[in-house]
């Protein structure tokens, strides 16, 4: 028959020891990510970035000059992109997580919209191979905002390498959930709110089916940098200011 403790083996009172307390999962407070902590690796195929400082929970990249529009340095176009990124494993409480683990993202986006410098786009999410210049392969599933310098800025989320957003002048950030998992790029979503935490629109989009990869393939955590036009070009100097900040969870899929 199972044996029922009757006393705390640390205090030697009766009733044996306490019940064993899971972590509160309200009200979480999300990860602000910094790029400048030490724990990110930059990639940047074209040496693109001349800096990147954090303050005020604000990353602000300087670039150097790109003489030459592309779509290759669009997140959310065509099959290649050589726009640069920072990335590193994505870990929960010292786990790595997987491509067969079931995750579950929050990216909240905040675009600094006063630096306007030019037709720019930001992503934040995860990946599975944020080495590569082949969408396919590296596998990703962002939250993600653009602006045009004349223009409102644009929230929303992109799978691989197509994007679903909207935009307005009231706009002041995006609160996109992307779940992920059994090697799927799965889902994301987003919702879009005012300076009152109003939501002002909500859409979605998946991600294909099946990633390719291995279940045992370590998730990479991504932020990326980029253009928002194929003929857009960039100054020496020119900057992106943005504020990024995550959440992320996975449950035992055998639950």
């Amino acid at each position: 028959m199972p044996v029922t403790p009757c006393f705390d083996p640390t205090t030697g009172s009766s009733g044996g020891g306490p019940p064993a307390v899971s972590a509160s999962l309200y009200n979480l407070t999300p990860e602000i990510i910094d790029l400048t902590d030490g724990s990110w690796t930059l990639e940047d195929p074209d040496s693109l970035v001349d800096t990147v400082s954090f303050a005020a929970g604000f990353n602000t990249v300087t670039w150097n000059a790109l003489a030459v529009g592309s779509a290759d340095y669009r997140w959310a176009s065509g099959t290649v992109v050589r726009a640069p990124r920072w990335y590193k494993d994505l870990q929960i409480n010292g786990n790595a997580i997987t491509n067969g683990d079931y995750l579950i993202q929050m990216v909240r986006t905040e675009l600094d919209a006063t630096v306007n410098d030019f037709f720019q786009r930001i992503v934040c999410g995860t990946c599975l191979d944020p080495t590569s210049t082949d969408t396919t392969v590296i596998d990703g599933m962002y939250g993600t905002v653009s602006k045009n310098t004349g223009g409102n800025p644009i929230y929303g989320v992109v799978a691989n390498n197509a994007v679903q957003s909207n935009g307005g002048a009231t706009l002041v950030a995006s609160n996109a959930t992307i779940a992920r998992g059994y090697t799927s790029m799965g889902t994301g979503m987003y919702i879009n709110i005012d300076a009152t935490d109003t939501a002002t629109h909500t859409a979605s989009r998946n991600g294909l089916n099946a990633s390719g990869a291995a279940a045992s393939t370590t998730v990479k955590l991504l932020v990326g940098v980029g253009t928002g036009g194929n003929t857009t070009t960039v100054a020496a100097g020119n900057q992106q200011r943005f504020k990024v900040s995550i959440v992320n969870l996975t449950t035992d899929s055998g639950a």
